[in-house]
């Protein structure tokens, strides 16, 4: 049934101190129950927050588990610490370790910072605080919270985490508005639920008798989200005012204007491109007219010179004729006799 946040806080620290009493070592009941479900007679289904408690804390699903992180019907909230990884405007890659514990700042681990930065069109792989062990009966699923959503930030959410999954997980957050965002170590970040497989008990195991009675109560839907009242309540609260702008259409945008910017310039200079194909066909028929006067001078001349070197070849012949019968006629006179 539904009880108050408050009770419902004193029922999650009763249980955690009957299991440091009654049980053995988060270790041993952790394996203990990776296929031996403590409470078969919770039904097949989206778990409340009475028997999600139960079990993280029981079975060891949730190491550690924050009871302060359990504060609606169904859901879990789960901070960010750990590595992260992103790629900066310029394409480099970044390092470092999310955390906000003094004790890490002390460590060799690798460059520690207290946030990250989502930038604008770009994606940030976080890793979660806690390791989940889940159990072989329970699988879960998670979002971001209400607020990151309005905010148009987007997680991949897509896989189930497994039954029988057990470690660190480590998700991508998808920022595609123009704005920057935050993520603060140990700021909530996403919200996990739980679902109960239909399973059955190997009939060969028997439950441990330090198993302690379950919670079955559920806190109250928390009673500040009931102020936002529709869509601009929501936008205000995380945005500060009005949607957020999509980066994707902000870029399409910009290359529709410089493809607006491209087309103007393209018929100016088509414009100035026919007036300067014009010029230049005007000066290039100038030339060639002139060059065609030209070749027909040039060619006039040579037929006059051709004439001329004709005429004088001719009279070369004649003369060349008239010399040979000149020295014909010499040869045939009579030579005197010389004298004695």
């Amino acid at each position: 049934m539904e009880v108050t946040l408050k009770d419902f806080k004193r029922q999650v620290r009763a249980l955690e101190g009957a299991v440091d009493t009654t049980a053995p070592s988060l270790l041993d009941r952790t394996e203990a129950l990776k296929t031996l479900d403590p409470y078969p007679d919770i039904p097949s289904a989206l778990l409340n927050a009475g028997h999600l408690a139960t079990y993280g804390i029981v079975a060891g699903m949730i190491q550690p588990f924050e009871a302060g992180r359990l504060e609606k019907p169904a859901t879990y909230l789960v901070a960010a610490k750990g590595p992260c990884r992103y790629r900066d405007e310029q394409g480099n890659i970044e390092r470092f370790f999310l955390s906000n514990d003094p004790k890490d700042r002390d460590s060799e681990i690798e460059e520690v910072r207290d946030y990250v930065r989502i930038g604008p069109n770009s994606v940030c792989f976080v890793t979660l605080e806690p390791e989940f062990h889940m159990p072989a009966y329970i699988g879960a699923r998670f979002n971001l919270m209400i607020r990151d959503v309005y905010r148009g930030l987007l997680v991949g959410t897509g896989p189930l985490v497994d039954p029988g999954f057990s470690g660190k997980l480590s998700i991508p957050i998808h920022n595609f508005t123009t704005k920057e965002y935050f993520i603060r170590a140990g700021e909530g970040l996403v919200y996990f639920e739980f679902t109960k497989l239909s399973w059955t008990n190997d009939p060969q195991q028997t439950l441990p008798v330090w198993i302690p009675q379950k919670l079955v109560d559920q806190p109250p839907f928390p009673g500040s989200k009931s102020r936002r009242k529709n869509i601009d309540h929501y936008l205000d609260e995380a945005t500060g005012g009005g949607p957020p702008q999509n980066a994707i259409g902000d870029e399409i945008a910009k290359l529709k204007k410089y493809a607006d910017d491209a087309k103007r310039l393209l018929r100016f200079y088509s414009v100035a491109g026919v007036a300067a194909a014009v010029g230049l066909f005007y000066s290039g028929w100038s030339l060639y007219s002139a060059a065609q006067q030209f070749v027909q001078s040039a060619q006039t001349e040579m037929r006059e010179k051709t004439d001329d070197a004709d005429d004088a070849i001719i009279k070369l012949r004649t003369d060349l004729i008239e010399a040979q019968k000149r020295i014909t006629q010499l040869e045939a006179v009579p030579q005197p006799a010389p004298r004695r």
